[in-house]
């Protein structure tokens, strides 16, 4: 991995604490399931073998698909399945290059899941010469300088090129935002809007005008304090997160969508009605400094990759169809494997569920050969529903419900299924 773009995602990378119960993605488990320390995952990645197959933006391995290339960008069970998926070709690798076959615990497997999922947070380097046009185009140039060229009625922004973070960007673009509209005005200049890759552009535009080689990095963000934030900074007093919160503005666990400048982008999009709201309400705009924007959008991002919470009844059904049964019987008949209703009961989390499987993955995929079973593949929220269905009180087949409940629409556009 390039130096400055490594650099970038060990400052973005987080582990997740998982000690939810059951009802993975329900709101009273929300906060246990939110990334806290950096780098762990980052860490794992490397130390466990998984960057001598798996490249990430073209460095590391190539036996595996490149996972900084957005293949990631799904819910959190979702990457577990994509996972459990490819175990055979994965330990057709481990076997031709003779690698011993990692294992995890439970809190290093949230680590590695948190790594894979943030990596989709990352927006590719900006574009310079992209950058440069959209400086002139939404205006910029009437009140800032870049590279000694522009007006002068606000900072000179060249001293943001020894930034490598848009997120200091960012985060003066908010605290400036109210005063910026005023001047926009008097200048009779139309208020832009960012999407996609503009803020990173617009970044190495700058960077290109500066002079010096300093780098400076943004702190790493930690959603584990940016949801103390949503609370501190009364921002759950407009917005709900899952339902729980404020109404005056969208559910921002639905509405955010996109990587951490795309989120970024949003919030400068929506400041001038943001403002007017909370002037209404008496609540005066939060000030925040660069570590509180990263911890706030880091927040923010993590939210689209909870699962909605599974189906026990569904669950069931994908216990059926995929003949886990067949190794997995119940308790008093032979097994090629443990009856799962004695497993389980010694698993209390969907992590621990899914680090069994993980660890023991290499010994299934023996067994389905000997036994000429065909590896099952998991699809859409089947994992989830699955995992329901185990850390719901499963017995084997013979406590399986006799029809699944009908899975409801998706309130957003459903992820590609896991190959």
């Amino acid at each position: 991995m390039r130096p400055g773009l490594l650099a970038a995602a060990l400052g973005l990378l987080a582990a997740t604490a998982f000690d939810a119960g059951p009802a993975l993605g329900g709101h009273d488990g929300l906060s246990l399931l939110l990334p806290g320390s950096p780098l762990e995952g980052s860490r794992l990645f490397a130390s466990k073998g998984c960057l001598g197959c798996h490249g990430v933006h073209g460095a590391g391995g190539t036996a595996g698909p490149d996972l900084g290339r957005g293949i990631l960008k799904r819910p959190l069970l979702e990457i577990a399945a994509v996972m459990w998926n490819h175990t055979p070709g994965m330990e057709h690798q481990f076997q031709e290059k003779r690698l011993t076959r990692p294992t995890f615990e439970p809190p290093q497997m949230a680590s590695l899941l948190a790594f894979l999922y943030y990596l989709g947070s990352l927006d590719p380097p900006g574009d310079a010469d992209r950058g440069g046009l959209l400086f002139r185009q939404k205006g910029c140039q009437t009140c800032h300088t870049v590279g000694g060229r522009g007006g002068s009625v606000g900072p000179d922004l060249t001293s943001y090129s020894r930034y490598a973070s848009p997120l200091f960007l960012t985060t003066g673009l908010w605290n400036r935002g109210r005063a910026m509209a005023r001047a926009m005005e008097q200048q009779k200049v139309t208020r832009a809007t960012f999407g996609g890759t503009d803020i990173p552009d617009l970044l190495a535009y700058i960077r290109s005008a500066g002079a010096g080689t300093e780098r400076v990095y943004a702190p790493p963000g930690n959603p584990k304090r940016g949801e103390a934030l949503f609370t501190r900074k009364r921002c759950a007093e407009c917005h709900a997160v899952r339902g729980h919160g404020g109404t005056l503005g969208p559910d921002l666990a639905t509405e955010i969508k996109g990587s951490l400048m795309q989120i970024a982008g949003a919030m400068w999009n929506h400041g001038p009605r943001m403002w007017a709201k909370m002037a209404e309400r008496g609540i005066e705009v939060p000030a925040l400094d660069t570590q509180e924007m990263s911890d706030l959008i880091g927040y923010l991002y993590f939210l689209q990759f909870i699962d909605p919470p599974g189906d026990a009844r569904r669950g069931a059904a994908v216990y059926r169809e995929k003949r886990c049964g067949r190794c997995h019987g119940a308790v008093d008949t032979k097994l090629v494997a443990p009856a799962l209703a004695r497993v389980v009961e010694n698993l209390k989390t969907p992590l621990a569920v899914i680090t069994a499987m993980w660890n023991h993955a290499g010994q299934m995929t023996e067994t389905t050969v000997e036994e000429n079973v065909a590896w099952p593949i998991l699809k859409g929220g089947e994992m989830a529903d699955l995992m329901a269905y185990l850390l719901g009180g499963a017995r084997g087949p013979a406590s399986t419900p006799a029809a699944p409940a009908p899975r409801p629409a998706p309130a957003r556009k459903a992820p590609a299924p896991a190959k």
